[in-house]
């Protein structure tokens, strides 16, 4: 467990508007007071005047967000200090009379949240970029108070505090930065470092060994996958939840932000493989329309069911071929994205490309990966399964999808410009034959239901579903801490549960108080005593009503669930059980 300061530092710097022309300089300093980022811009200029633009969406998001609403105080100014007139030609636009100056200051303010003392911002909704000028290189300066340190996937620039250089506004944008009081770990994969960065109230809730040893088993397995890491070094900006899982995110080229839940419960653990996992599918592995970016207009690709449902897809595979997850664990997921896919009848009508295709119409044209009822998430996920399964089956286990991924790789690594939108299918015949182009069509081009039960049987598995008896205590709750229990949120069975009523707050089970300093030991801790409830077995609930200390009894009763499991076939045969366990581990 490390605390090193050596990736941020410290100091209040002057802004120097010097150096080549050709670099568009950016300070940002933040106001706790005032929860504000105070940004300056510096950059030479031609003409009689400049346009500046702020984004409306930000990549890997595709949704328009109307950053432009939150720019305040706009204002600009000459290499002689004088004040330079502004227009508003249009809401995401302001255009700056130049009055023939060799050099323009920009300067602007934008609203942040300074909590559990620290800030964190996204670039696409903080950077101003200059219309027809994003390819310029960008440098970085964070004018922090003494004491704040700064943690930012950009490359340091030597020998200049708390400065940092991007090749260009698409990757100064795609850099999110965390500044203030954060702990910080570190750990090393393929000799490059990697930094994790906890903010958040419940940031000490964390259990901080654990969470460097799923960051560095997925970035080790992820880096062998692909057979290195793409970048100099690695930020995880973690915004810290006090609950036991959950959580989401949005991928970077050398970092990720992501909303952890304290408990790392399984789904968060997914969400950080499927983060680290876009370093190479989406954010280097692309179709062409995946940059360079236009920041006003969403895209139009029909590849998003494969580059965030399969990025899904491989997020859980990897976590079982890294030891993270055991391959009940990817069963479990295979079947909650296929029920969450037939859960909506839109599939009958809108297939995998186009809810792809089509995301810049959903939302009356705001975007939505939901849109048209079709998530190119989950149905992305199920289509990765099927293809893997169906280039095993065919191929005797010769190829998978593991070829077709990095042959994508191959395709658009060292910057190249992305891929034609018919690519992936070329590269499934390419390792599959005709077979597998068909196939792509039949289940990736056309609305429908897909038939994963048989690519299951190609490895020898089956779904089952099973009633299973458990003791149910007759009532629903969740974690309260604010109240210092867990509240009872509906009364199921009132026959069962001894005069319990909604709102009442439980804070001790026969006899044993429960934890009641987080949401996450709250959960823990009555989950661990209800799943080990006898049927019959009485128990007594002190509870917490209109402010005195009641005691209720509680009596659980005999209930069944319907659990669904994928299990081996009966009539497996040697070889399609040797095609599962490549699935789970290769060249075992």
């Amino acid at each position: 467990m490390l605390d090193r300061p050596k990736v941020v530092l410290f100091a209040v710097v002057l802004f120097l508007a010097c150096g080549a022309n050709s670099v568009i300089r950016y300070e940002v300093a933040p106001s706790a007071e005032s929860n504000l980022l105070h940004v300056r811009m510096t950059l030479s200029t031609k003409g009689d005047a400049l346009d500046l633009q702020m984004p409306n969406w930000a990549p890997g998001s595709y949704r328009l967000v109307d950053n432009y609403r939150n720019v305040q105080s706009f204002s600009a100014r000459g290499a002689n200090g004088a004040a330079l007139a502004t227009e508003k030609p249009d809401n995401n636009t302001w255009r700056v009379r130049t009055s023939g100056q060799s050099s323009v200051v920009v300067s602007y303010s934008i609203p942040n949240s300074y909590t559990a003392g620290a800030m964190h911002y996204s670039g696409p909704s903080t950077y101003l970029y200059v219309v027809g000028r994003i390819s310029e290189e960008c440098r970085l300066r964070v004018a922090v108070p003494e004491g704040w340190r700064v943690a930012v996937g950009l490359d340091e620039v030597a020998d200049a505090p708390n400065e940092f250089r991007a090749d260009d506004y698409d990757v100064l944008a795609d850099n999110p930065v965390t500044l203030g009081d954060f702990l910080l770990d570190e750990y090393r994969s393929y000799g490059k470092p990697h930094f994790i960065v906890l903010r958040g109230a419940t940031r000490a809730d964390v259990d901080r060994p654990r969470l460097i040893n799923i960051c560095k088993s997925i970035t080790d397995t992820q880096g062998a996958f692909f057979g290195g890491l793409p970048y100099n070094k690695y930020v995880w900006h973690f915004n810290v939840t006090d609950s036991v899982d959950g959580g989401g995110g949005l991928e970077h080229l050398s970092s990720t932000q992501i909303t952890l839940a304290s408990g790392l419960g399984p789904r968060v653990v997914s969400v950080i493989s499927h983060e680290f996992f876009h370093l190479w599918n989406v954010k280097r592995i692309r179709s062409k329309p995946l940059g360079p970016f236009d920041y006003l207009k969403l895209p139009r690709t029909g590849a998003l069911w494969w580059l965030e449902g399969v990025t899904d897809y491989y997020a859980d595979v990897l976590l079982v071929r890294s030891g993270l997850w055991d391959a009940n664990q990817l069963h479990d997921a295979l079947i909650s994205n296929l029920t969450s896919v037939r859960a909506r009848r839109e599939r009958l009508e809108v297939s995998p490309y186009e809810s792809s295709w089509r995301v810049s119409e959903a939302a009356n044209g705001r975007g939505n990966s939901q849109g048209f009822g079709v998530s190119y998430y989950n149905t992305g996920w199920i289509v990765g399964f099927c293809l893997d399964a169906e280039l095993r089956s065919v191929t005797g286990g010769k190829h998978t999808l593991d070829d077709v991924t990095r042959a994508l790789w191959e395709l658009c690594k060292d910057s190249k410009p992305g891929f034609e939108e018919d690519e992936i299918r070329k590269q499934l015949v390419r390792f599959g034959g005709e077979r597998l182009g068909a196939y792509y069509d039949q289940i990736v081009m056309k609305p429908g239901d897909i038939n994963v039960e048989s690519q299951l049987a190609k490895l020898g598995v089956a779904i089952e579903q099973k009633e299973e008896p458990f003791a149910d205590v007759g009532f629903d709750w969740s974690a309260d801490k604010e109240a210092k229990g867990a509240r009872v949120r509906r009364i199921r069975v009132e026959a069962a549960v001894g005069g319990l009523q909604e709102g009442d707050i439980i804070v001790s089970v026969d006899g044993t108080r429960l934890p009641s300093d987080t949401n996450k030991n709250i959960a823990t801790a009555l989950s661990q005593t209800f799943s080990k409830a006898g049927v019959g077995v009485s128990m007594k609930l002190l509870v917490v009503r209109g402010g005195g200390e009641v005691e209720v009894t509680v009596i659980p009763f005999f209930a069944t669930r319907t659990v669904t499991k994928i299990v081996e076939s009966q009539n497996c045969t040697q070889e399609q059980r040797a095609l599962r366990r490549a699935w789970y581990r290769p060249g075992l």
